[in-house]
C-alpha cells in the first residue's frame, strides 16, 4: 500500500499548454528534486519487481535518459504492458478485427471506473486496476 510521487526540477518553465493538461505549474515544482535523486528514489520503491503500464516505451525512454550516462545502465526490471496484455485476450474474441487500444476504450470494455486523467497517482491505480483485472479473466 505505498505510492511514490515525485516532482522533477525541469530544465525549463512549464508552457501553458503543458500547465493546462497536467496541472502543474511552475510554483508546483519549487521543492521538486533533481532527476538523479528522483532515479535513486524510483529504484529504491520499485526494488526487483516487474513495472506494469500502459505504452511502456515512453516512461522507460523518459528514465533511461537520465539512467544510462548516471549509471551506465538500463533499467533491468521486467516489463508487462497491459496494451499487450488486453491485446491478446481480445483478440481471441475477434480474431480479424480491430482492437481499440486506447486506455479510456480498455477501461470501458473491463467496466472499469475512470478517475481523472493525466495524474501520475490516478494513471498509476488505473492502469494496475486493467493488470489486476486482465490476470483474472481468460478473454474478453
Amino acid at each position: 500500500d505505498k505510492k511514490l510521487s515525485l516532482y522533477i526540477k525541469p530544465t525549463q518553465d512549464i508552457n501553458p499548454k503543458s500547465i493546462t493538461i497536467h496541472q502543474i505549474r511552475n510554483i508546483d515544482l519549487v521543492n521538486a528534486i533533481s532527476p538523479h535523486e528522483a532515479i535513486a528514489q524510483f529504484l529504491e520503491f520499485i526494488g526487483p519487481l516487474p513495472l506494469v503500464g500502459y505504452y511502456l516505451e515512453f516512461d522507460i525512454a523518459m528514465i533511461e535518459r537520465y539512467m544510462r550516462p548516471w549509471l551506465g545502465i538500463r533499467l533491468p526490471n521486467s516489463k508487462i504492458e497491459v496494451s499487450g496484455l488486453y491485446h491478446d485476450k481480445k483478440i481471441k474474441t475477434i480474431p480479424d478485427g480491430f482492437i481499440d487500444l486506447r486506455f479510456d476504450s480498455i477501461m470501458k470494455e473491463l467496466g472499469l471506473p475512470i478517475f481523472g486523467k493525466h495524474d501520475a497517482i490516478n494513471d498509476a491505480i488505473m492502469t494496475a486496476m486493467i493488470f489486476v483485472k486482465l490476470l483474472h479473466i481468460n478473454k474478453i
